[in-house]
């Protein structure tokens, strides 16, 4: 990959990163609601499911969603029943839960898991991937050099999207001191978080 490759992929995958979308609106909420510690967590997960989708794609493994997309539906379709209810739950919290939450109560193994089926059930990342690759991959040079230096650029600049997200959610929560003010905040949150998982639900059965 010439370096006039590499300068011109990391703004356009950043572009895309810091663009509100499902994983920034999970983020955001997280942030908002746990606090950025604890999303870490879930943005490892979320790492962990950009890296898959690019390594699918990557490696013309693609095609496989196409030949049987009904494990893409059911992936995504899971994924987003869970989003809702992660909304729904969001949504409910009252004034005696949010002052009396403990963040060691959120299992790390269940923030990573949500990451990763947020990622990998995002149509809009295989999308973008399948339409954005073939652009940037130099067929007659070496694959595996190319793969990890857009794998590192894309981790990076996702990384960076979501804790500028999270830390946004974190810090609205600490200036919205009293709870009325964090109630109607979470709620907000929610119902981004519930018009993602129609999306992500949308795509599904659309």
């Amino acid at each position: 990959m010439s370096p006039d490759l590499i300068l011109l992929f990391i703004p356009t995958i950043a572009s895309v990163s810091f663009t509100p979308g499902l994983c920034m609106t999970l983020a955001f909420t997280l942030g908002l609601s746990i606090g950025y510690r604890r999303t870490l967590w879930m943005m490892l997960g979320e790492l962990s499911g950009v890296a898959t989708v690019f390594a699918v794609v990557f490696w013309s493994l693609g095609w496989l969603l196409s030949q049987d997309p009904i494990y893409f539906q059911l992936m995504s379709v899971a994924g987003g029943a869970y989003l809702m209810y992660l909304a729904i739950k969001l949504f409910r919290e009252t004034p005696e839960k949010l002052r009396t939450r403990d963040l060691d109560n959120t299992h790390p193994a269940a923030l990573a898991l949500i990451g990763y089926v947020t990622a990998v059930s995002n149509p809009k990342g295989w999308a973008f991937l399948m339409a954005l690759l073939p652009g940037f991959v130099v067929t007659h040079l070496s694959l595996q050099p190319q793969f990890f230096t857009m794998l590192v650029i894309m981790l990076s600049t996702e990384f960076v999207a979501m804790t500028a997200y999270a830390t946004g959610g974190q810090w609205l929560a600490t200036k919205l001191g009293e709870s009325d003010e964090l109630i109607n905040a979470n709620r907000i949150a929610a119902l981004m978080l519930g018009l993602a998982s129609l999306w992500v639900l949308s795509g599904a059965v659309i």
